[in-house]
């Protein structure tokens, strides 16, 4: 089996990065006419301005370094997200499943993971500190002690579900 190497998509974060830019812009504007408080208006452009350069910096990374935030490979899915790279192994799994919470203008797909009864006791008794505090929230929430983001991603979330499932069963 071939690795499968999901992007974000980049028409999809195209519309925030244009708002950041119009907002940083606008931002600019009465700080170069002397208008307005200081401390307020040079605040607002720190943020946009910031916001802005993350979300292109998100967008390059991606693409031009060909780090993607999903890998699926024979025996594991790699979720590479900004400053953590999990791995969840297909023989630790029971089964994925997908929830969509639906929003006001996009929809956030979420592919909850359920690891076998023994492997879900020993990750949460071998959690410490804020992992712990993220695993039982997860699990109140979710009914699930981990989960992977894949909104807007390259395969359609329901697609990728399927696909994780199949590998499931052909790894067992």
């Amino acid at each position: 089996m071939e690795e499968i190497k999901l992007y974000h998509k980049v028409w999809a974060m195209l519309p925030v990065l244009l708002v950041l830019l119009a907002l940083t812009i606008v931002f600019i504007i009465p700080l170069s006419q002397g208008k307005g408080s200081l401390v307020w208006n040079w605040s607002l452009l720190l943020f946009s301005g910031s916001a802005f350069l993350f979300f292109l910096f998100l967008i390059l990374r991606e693409r031009l370094l060909h780090k993607p935030p999903l890998i699926i490979t024979e025996d594991k899915v790699i979720d590479n997200n900004v400053g953590r790279i999990k791995e969840y192994h297909f023989t630790d799994i029971h089964h994925f499943d997908l929830i969509v919470y639906p929003g006001l203008y996009v929809s956030r797909a979420v592919i909850r993971i359920h690891y076998m009864p023994c492997v879900e006791t020993k990750k949460m008794s071998e959690a410490k500190g804020m992992d712990r505090i993220y695993r039982k929230m997860n699990v109140a929430m979710m009914n699930a002690q981990d989960s992977i983001q894949v909104t807007n991603l390259t395969m359609k979330p329901k697609q990728l579900c399927d696909l994780l499932n199949e590998r499931l069963k052909k790894k067992r």
